[in-house]
C-alpha cells in the first residue's frame, strides 16, 4: 500500500503571522483507495474538518492556539 492522493491546506494568522502547513493522505494502490486518513496535526491551530468523501477532508476553520485568532485557509 502507497499514497495515492494528498490533501493539503495552509494555515496563516493574520495577527501572529504563524504559518502551518498540513496534509491529508489517501492511502491504498493502483488498484483502489484504501480511504482517507485525517490532517496532521497542528501545533499552532486548533483545526474544524469536514469530511467530503471521495474527495478527502477539508479544513473548514482554525484558530490560533496563542491569540485565538481565525486562521486564513487555504486548501490546495
Amino acid at each position: 500500500m502507497g499514497v495515492i492522493d494528498k490533501n493539503t491546506a495552509v494555515l496563516k494568522c493574520p495577527q501572529c503571522q504563524v504559518i502551518e502547513t498540513l496534509t491529508a493522505l489517501e492511502k491504498g494502490s493502483v488498484y483502489g483507495s484504501a480511504g482517507w486518513g485525517t490532517f496532521s496535526t497542528s501545533k499552532h491551530f486548533d483545526v474544524v474538518t469536514n469530511d467530503r468523501g471521495p474527495a478527502g477532508p477539508e479544513i473548514t476553520t482554525a484558530k490560533c492556539k496563542q491569540c485565538n485568532c481565525s486562521a486564513v485557509v487555504e486548501n490546495r
